[in-house]
């Protein structure tokens, strides 16, 4: 018996200790996998962190299932030999040796036919080595810190096993640790980490953008007619009503002859009143002193999470419709959307349905032949916002809802978690790819993007129009934590247009390239990714709203023209 044991016992140090066979064959796997390219180029930094993460838990996956696999070896008196060990570990090496020249230059092929595809700058040979062989580096010290650890909660049980029977020393152990992490993040971590970031974007906030002045037009927010302080409005607010489109753009694009007027531009920032009732409030009575309530088209508009207002977007509406225009936002966050979706949990939903409560609650004051449209826009986390107010059981009933109560909705970016994206994905016609779905045949929704190969709808498309901008290629769009264990439905055949082909799914390697393309998911040209263009814009409100008269040839035009104009319509 006690002979029979040493083996399983040696096995043990081996696979705590030094780097295993199984380990080291799965991390191989895991790491080649990691160099497939996704829906966002990747730079040789984020494919250091995403192979060393990927090839760490392929390693720490692997020597757990050699273990196992040891021990079952031990119990039937089977064990490898000393000559068929060596040369196996003497094979895994030499496959390592050529997976590294091999896999960069690989890596380096994919990035750069897909950075040429979204009109980027190549990288260099130097990028793929640098990603080959800092992310074994990079994978070492996380297996290091790991093996630290292993022997810190080693000790931890040895101390424990002291004390208690050895039968609840390892359930105890592990209630210890998650007893203490969670003091550790709920009391320590947590606030830390909140108060360091609100701390952050609180300054950020209150910050103006060089350059920016308060506005003279009484048509907007921040001026002195306006019943909004400019301090109060934040960076992103002042930044809207400062740039408003102006007269001169307006005869620029249309003719001095032309007749146009100032757009309206009312915005209520987080300093401006207490909670987003107020806000709403303020931004209604605002809305009627600049004369919105007067305008061709009012759109009450979710900003992303800073609050942030899509200059493009904005300017669009404005061009499209010679500045007979309205549009009302309020800010309810000042954190960036990745932040606010956690910190500031359910209030981009919240401030979607206020506000847009109280603007058609005024609204439907007005003689039927005198409102305005009443459109929504949102991109994003606002996105959420603008389906708040319409969700319902199933897909036809939200579709209703909102055709019943506006004119038209534009929502750019939408994720999966937002409710009515969700239905209408799931429950699209059959036939109709997960990543552009057709719902009803297109009668009331539709999903634009600039895939030349989309199927034609009905060319009759009876008002009000609801349109989602989203690219194949937009990962707050289409990866989900699902990743880490499913393969996506959108990788399936006919994928997107700025799909890679060689992109695959891979458990749990997936998941980890998701996240990475997540972070860096604005990183591209405006067309790709999360970043939306002039003329998905232009596009958008075409579709949605379009002028009498107006034409395909008016809105290519129309986005040559905005294009010209600077500005960045990725989120500062």
């Amino acid at each position: 018996m006690r002979n029979s044991d040493k083996p399983a016992a040696a096995g043990h140090r081996v696979a705590v200790w030094t780097p295993t066979l199984s380990g080291s064959l799965l991390a191989l796997v895991f790491w080649w996998q990691s160099l497939t390219p996704t829906l966002i180029p990747r730079s040789w930094g984020t494919q250091t962190a995403v192979g060393a993460t990927c090839l760490a838990i392929g390693y720490a996956i692997g020597t757990l299932a050699g273990c196992g696999g040891h021990r079952l070896l031990a119990r039937w008196g089977f064990f490898p030999g000393s000559a068929m060990r060596r040369r196996s570990g003497i094979a895994v090496a030499a496959a390592w040796l050529i997976a590294l020249f091999v896999g960069s230059t690989l890596w380096l092929g994919w990035q750069n036919e897909q950075r040429s595809f979204m009109g980027m700058t190549s990288i260099t040979w130097l990028d793929g080595v640098l990603a080959s062989v800092l992310s074994l580096v990079a994978a070492l010290l996380l297996l290091i810190l790991a093996r630290l650890m292993a022997r810190g909660i080693a000790a931890l049980q040895r101390v424990i096993q002291r004390y208690v029977p050895s039968i609840v020393a390892v359930p105890a152990t592990a209630l210890l640790i998650v007893v203490i992490g969670m003091a550790l993040v709920r009391g320590v971590a947590a606030p830390t980490v909140t108060g360091g970031v609100d701390l952050v974007h609180w300054r950020e906030n209150e910050r103006t953008t060089e350059g920016t002045v308060a506005p003279t037009s009484p048509a907007v927010s921040g001026s002195s007619k306006s019943f909004v302080a400019w301090a109060s409005l934040g960076r992103m607010g002042r930044d809207f009503v400062a740039t408003a489109t102006s007269m001169q753009q307006l005869a620029k694009f249309h003719g001095t002859d032309a007749t146009l007027v100032d757009p309206v531009r009312v915005y209520v920032g987080v300093r401006s009143a207490d909670s987003l009732e107020q806000r709403a409030e303020i931004a209604v009575r605002e809305l009627e002193r600049a004369g919105g309530f007067e305008r061709k088209v009012l759109v009450v508009w979710i900003p992303t999470g800073t609050g942030w207002i899509v200059p493009k977007a904005a300017a669009s509406l404005e061009q499209l419709h010679r500045g007979d225009t309205a549009i009302v936002a309020i800010q309810y966050s000042f954190l960036p959307s990745r932040y606010a979706i956690f910190m500031d949990s359910g209030l981009a939903e919240e401030a979607g349905m206020t506000l847009f409560k109280a603007v058609r609650a005024r609204w439907s004051m007005l003689p039927p032949q005198r409102r305005p449209k009443l459109v929504l826009f949102g991109k994003s986390l606002g996105a959420a916002g603008v389906e708040a107010p319409f969700v319902a059981a199933d897909a036809s009933v939200s579709v209703a809802n909102m055709v019943a109560a506006t004119d038209g909705v534009l929502i750019a970016g939408a994720t999966q978690s937002n409710p009515i994206h969700s239905q209408l994905t799931r429950e699209r016609d059959r036939g109709s790819p997960f990543w552009q779905p057709i719902f009803n045949e297109g009668r009331t929704v539709r999903f634009l993007n600039r895939d030349p190969r989309q199927v034609a709808l009905d060319a009759d498309w009876p008002a009000p129009r609801i349109v989602y901008l989203q690219h194949p290629s937009d990962p707050a769009v289409f990866w989900s934590v699902s990743a880490f264990w499913w393969p996506p439905q959108w990788l399936a055949a006919p994928r997107g247009f700025d799909v890679p082909r060689a992109m695959q799914w891979f458990p749990i390697v997936s998941g980890v390239q998701a996240v990475g393309d997540q972070i860096h998911q604005l990183g591209v040209p405006p067309g790709f990714g999360h970043n939306y263009s002039s003329q998905d814009y232009v596009d958008g409100w075409a579709s949605v709203l379009p002028p009498e008269g107006w034409t395909n040839a008016d809105t290519e035009r129309l986005a040559r023209f905005l294009d010209g104009i600077a500005g960045d319509d990725s989120e500062p």
